[in-house]
């Protein structure tokens, strides 16, 4: 099943591809919050154990736990080590923190769930591959075993911020399903990213920041295909390849961008600074996405 690694593979394509109705959905996750204790005491008897290998393949088959695969994706052991000590480990729990400011937006809910939710699916995969690497003979398994435990430990986090959520499993469904996408950005939207954070710093160095910057262009992506869709059922606009051309050049995507940014810090900005979004992601917009390059 692996629910987590087919809508991270392909978020908008997973209601076609997943057959499961509400009870089942809800019931993996039920079952994947009973294994955590149960790790978490496999996971601490390791260093403690010499014969620890003897209890990796039941670990293994907890971590997975219908939620999550790597198959097709193995890693040297440098490779992971590497990867996961690129972050200081206090580092990565204030990142998990910070995602709560999200939830003080009510537009951004479910961007901070999609967030939780892909966070917990790099965790679990980081964690088979630790685990895959010390079934087959590390050369280091102490530092394999000590990165599982912060692991662990990040996971947890972000369980205790999902349990603050009390609308987390109708969320949950609906991004699961395909009934709320979250639009992420493709490789040419970052390219637009990177020129609208030059842009802007150029001009506004310190007014605004990258993360903002970030998030405005995101928020605007989501913003404009919810507009397309509003415009869709109004019967003002139908679907088709300009739809998105006509509204990023409408006057409603000025007030769309103005709205936006006023959402994510809560204060006006300049018009200046509103005008310089507009025409960088208008001339991007132009003759198709990443003209400009």
């Amino acid at each position: 099943m692996s629910i987590l690694t087919r809508y991270f593979r392909s978020t908008e394509a997973t209601a076609k591809e997943m057959a499961l109705d509400d009870e089942n959905i809800l019931q993996t996750w039920q079952n994947y919050l009973k294994t955590v204790p149960v790790k978490e005491n496999i996971i601490k008897s390791l260093s403690r154990n010499e014969k620890f290998q003897e209890l990796l393949p039941s670990l293994r088959k907890l971590i997975e736990a219908d939620l999550v695969d790597i198959s097709g994706e193995e890693k040297l052991e440098e490779e992971i080590i590497k990867d996961l000590e690129a972050l200081e480990h206090s580092k990565k729990i204030q990142r998990v923190h910070r995602l709560s400011l999200g939830l003080k937006r009510y537009e951004t809910r479910y961007q901070y769930v999609f967030e939780l939710l892909r966070n917990l699916h790099l965790i679990l995969a980081n964690e088979l591959h630790l685990v895959d690497k010390l079934i087959k003979g590390a050369k280091e398994p102490e530092k394999l075993i000590t990165n599982l435990a912060y692991q662990l430990e990040l996971e947890q986090e972000i369980i205790k911020k999902i349990g603050e959520l009390k609308t987390f499993h109708e969320m949950f469904l609906a991004l699961i399903k395909g009934e709320h996408i979250i639009k992420q950005m493709d490789k040419k939207e970052k390219l637009l990213l990177k020129r609208m954070q030059s842009g802007i710093s150029k001009i506004f160095s310190n007014e605004i920041s990258e993360r903002i910057t970030y998030e405005w262009v995101k928020s605007v992506f989501n913003a404009v295909e919810d507009k397309i869709r509003e415009w869709e059922a109004k019967g003002i606009e139908e679907h088709h390849e300009d739809t998105e051309l006509i509204v990023v050049n409408s006057q409603e995507f000025v007030n769309l961008v103005r709205e936006t940014i006023y959402s994510l810090k809560k204060r006006k900005v300049s018009e200046q600074m509103i005008n310089v979004f507009v025409h960088i992601f208008r001339e991007w917009d132009v003759g198709g996405k990443g003209s400009y390059v």
